[in-house]
């Protein structure tokens, strides 16, 4: 099953079915049976491929909206399951202007300056970026393995 996800996100990608930003809203796990491993992501996860970039104010959310990643006003890269803060990248509070998942991989939050000032260390390995239904935010690999993840999902 995790192979015709995999497939029909790659359709829907190649189609052109990404939106601005480079996110793509998968709903080919409809067809994932339920509790299949952590591979698979849920029904209708909010795939993010790079170059993608996060400014101030702005957010990625779930399919089902129960996830929401989203770079704060105030600099803070946050993570919101059902509406309750249950991650934060650490050190960007009042310093974060920019979050990048990188063409390398990485996910990376940006100062004013262009500075780095925390990243996923997913570089050279990270293929694509899901907030998944479950509230869990994950990166994964080419072979379609989790690398990084928030572990905040179900």
């Amino acid at each position: 099953m995790l192979k015709l996800r995999s497939a029909v996100c790659i359709v829907c990608a190649t189609a052109g079915l990404t939106l601005a930003g480079g996110v793509t809203t998968c709903a080919a796990d409809a067809v994932t049976p339920a509790g299949t491993a952590q591979v698979a992501a849920a029904r209708s996860d909010t795939v993010i491929w790079p170059r993608a970039t996060l400014y101030r104010n702005q957010a990625w959310t779930s399919g089902n909206g129960r996830a929401i990643l989203r770079l704060q006003e105030d600099g803070n890269l946050v993570l919101y399951k059902n509406g309750w803060p249950v991650w934060q990248a650490p050190n960007t509070w009042g310093r974060g202007d920019s979050a990048v998942f990188q063409e390398d991989g990485n996910f990376v939050v940006y100062d004013s300056s262009g500075s780095p000032i925390w990243a996923s260390q997913t570089w050279r390995r990270g293929e694509f970026l899901a907030v998944q239904d479950d509230g869990n935010v994950v990166i994964y690999d080419s072979g379609r393995s989790p690398i990084w993840a928030t572990d905040t999902g179900d």
